[in-house]
């Protein structure tokens, strides 16, 4: 049903970039880019290993919400969980290599994957066994287990009837005819289904004694788990994340790094002082000090397209009228927004899917160029008002004066930021009050989107492999993470369509048909492709970056 992101929704974030599509940042900004190459930064030697440990020191801004693959949500811990988990196969900045599965062979119709499996181990010395994958695809889909993120279970056989209540878990298709053999029959062939497995970890193999010994502390702390990827955890305490090297991991003699600390920095300015003073060895670059850092910086775009969801559950008449939708997309200045809120470092958007996925033979943007079939990137207010003129009517409303709607974002004052820039351009064009409200982050995703509480919310998505669909799908009626209950029958339709749809071209026209009945729909407003600009200790090698399933992938690095 829904994906990406691991999560992933990222709410909160610094933005900008000002270009008229998302198409000049991606020629330029290599999504696979291997940051080999030096930083050019002030940072001081490294002195935190005095052992002689080799250890990469990077920041993330809040706690992990779990460490259970099965419920993991959000990026930070798919990254974290890219070290500490082994799955079938490794995906490095859309590379795959074979993990656990030494080799695999798939049916000519795309539905059956047979892994086979080398004889690896977990941390504590146990064989990795078939039946581990088994029971950990099984964990996820139970809906007793309550994954939020099970619709990534979905691809498999019966996986959405499980997933519901209406099969059992054994039904499952995935099966371990012995303990090297696994076979993973899917609902519908899928391109990218080694893509998707190699960076998520709910296709991560997990112990079922471990779960039953801890139940439902498990992966609460290192202690209470053990692990099959290059790392393990050892420590999270203190707001800080301590992995070390598994001497057990299959391909042990090929990791590098003695281990890794993860701190928790809510502060993006804070960060950026340490790796200065050199406690980090790697930050994002806040985007109001990107300018300073021009030369010294590198750049990657991390997948996410932010937007404002608008609630169409029925609460609010004017939200679920399409011409008011249609009039704030017409009365954003998104080039405006961009200098204003993002200090031109992130890439206006007029559209949902990232033009860098995979299109059939070139990337979608290139082959679907959204530009001239969507909302001008310099909004067009005679249009705007216009659409507003035609709602009002609709709704018996007189003046635009009397409209009031508010734009609900997390207590991060990088997403304050964001949303009082759109409340003072959309209030300026359609002449209608905006409001800004703020909550937690844990709230916004607990209670305000989940349960709709909001009338327009600031939010985003990342993708979980490089197609469309993770990001169509978000808006498809029943999925868990369709927030504004949008409801379009026909593109629901498509969407079923492409996912039996065998030729290539046909199924990528019905997705962007798709895509094309979202903003005719004013569905969303679109606001932003990422850019993230960063700096990394020379001293780092072979540390990847990569825009689906996660952004940062280091366990193969190296440190001088």
């Amino acid at each position: 049903m829904k994906t990406s992101k691991i999560l992933s929704f990222l709410l909160c974030g610094a933005m900008a970039a000002g270009l008229t599509g998302c198409g000049g940042v991606y020629e330029k900004a290599a999504a696979t880019a291997a940051a080999d190459t030096a930083s050019g930064s002030t940072q001081a030697e490294d002195t935190s290993s005095a052992s002689g440990a080799k250890v990469f020191r990077y920041s993330i801004t809040t706690e992990a919400v779990s460490l259970d693959p099965s419920k993991s949500t959000a990026l930070d811990d798919a990254e974290l969980l890219h070290a500490l988990t082994e799955g079938l196969v490794r995906n490095t900045a859309g590379k795959i290599t074979p993990g656990i599965a030494e080799s695999w062979d798939v049916s000519g119709d795309g539905l059956t994957y047979t892994f086979h499996l080398r004889d690896a181990k977990w941390s504590d010395g146990v064989p990795i066994k078939a039946g581990d994958f088994v029971y950990s695809l099984q964990r996820l889909m139970n809906p007793d287990t309550a994954s939020v993120y099970a619709f990534i279970g979905e691809y498999i056989k019966n996986g959405a009837a499980v997933e519901s209540g209406q099969m059992k878990p054994e039904d499952l298709g995935v099966s371990a005819p012995d303990d090297h053999t696994l076979v993973i029959t899917l609902d519908h062939p899928a391109a990218y289904f080694l893509s998707l497995i190699g960076s998520m970890p709910q296709y991560s193999p997990i112990r079922r004694d471990i779960v039953e010994k801890y139940g439902s502390d498990f992966a609460a702390d290192a202690g209470k788990n053990v692990y099959s990827g290059p790392f393990m955890l050892t420590s999270s305490a203190a707001q800080k994340y301590i992995l070390e090297k598994n001497p057990n991991f299959w391909d042990a003699e090929n990791i590098k790094l003695d281990g890794a600390e993860v701190s928790v920095i809510s502060d993006q300015n804070t960060a950026l002082a340490m790796y200065e003073s050199g406690d980090l060895d790697f930050v994002k670059i806040p985007t109001d000090a990107v300018p300073g850092y021009r030369g010294k910086d590198q750049e990657f775009m991390n997948g996410n397209e932010d937007f404002l969801y608008i609630n169409q559950d029925g609460s609010n008449p004017l939200l679920t009228n399409k011409n008011f939708r249609l009039a704030l997309n017409y009365g954003l200045n998104r080039n405006a927004y961009i200098q204003l809120a993002t200090n031109s470092v992130y890439t206006p958007t007029n559209s949902l899917v990232m033009p860098l996925v995979s299109g059939v033979e070139k990337t979608y943007g290139e082959e679907y160029p959204m530009t001239d079939r969507s909302y001008p990137m310099d909004g067009d207010e005679d249009k705007a008002k216009q659409y507003l003129e035609a709602a009002m009517k609709d709704l018996g409303i007189a003046n635009a004066a009397d409209i009031t709607v508010a734009i609900t974002t997390t207590d991060a004052e990088s997403s304050k930021k964001v949303a009082e820039v759109c409340q003072n351009l959309l209030s300026t064009a359609l002449g209608i009050n905006v409001e800004v409200h703020q909550v937690t982050y844990k709230n916004v995703f607990s209670e305000i989107l989940p349960k709709g509480k909001y009338e327009i919310a600031y939010s985003g998505w990342g993708p979980d492999y490089s197609d469309p669909y993770t990001y169509l799908e978000l808006f498809k009626s029943g999925n868990p993470y369709n927030y504004s209950k949008y409801k379009n029958d026909e593109f629901d339709s498509l969407l079923d369509a492409s996912n039996t749809e065998l030729d290539a071209k046909t199924r990528m026209d019905m997705l962007n048909k798709a895509e094309q009945i979202l903003l005719d729909d004013g569905a969303l407003v679109p606001l932003q492709c990422r850019e993230e600009h960063y700096l990394l200790n020379p001293q780092m090698k072979n540390v990847s970056f990569y825009f689906c399933g996660l952004n940062l992938d280091w366990p193969y690095a190296e440190k001088d």
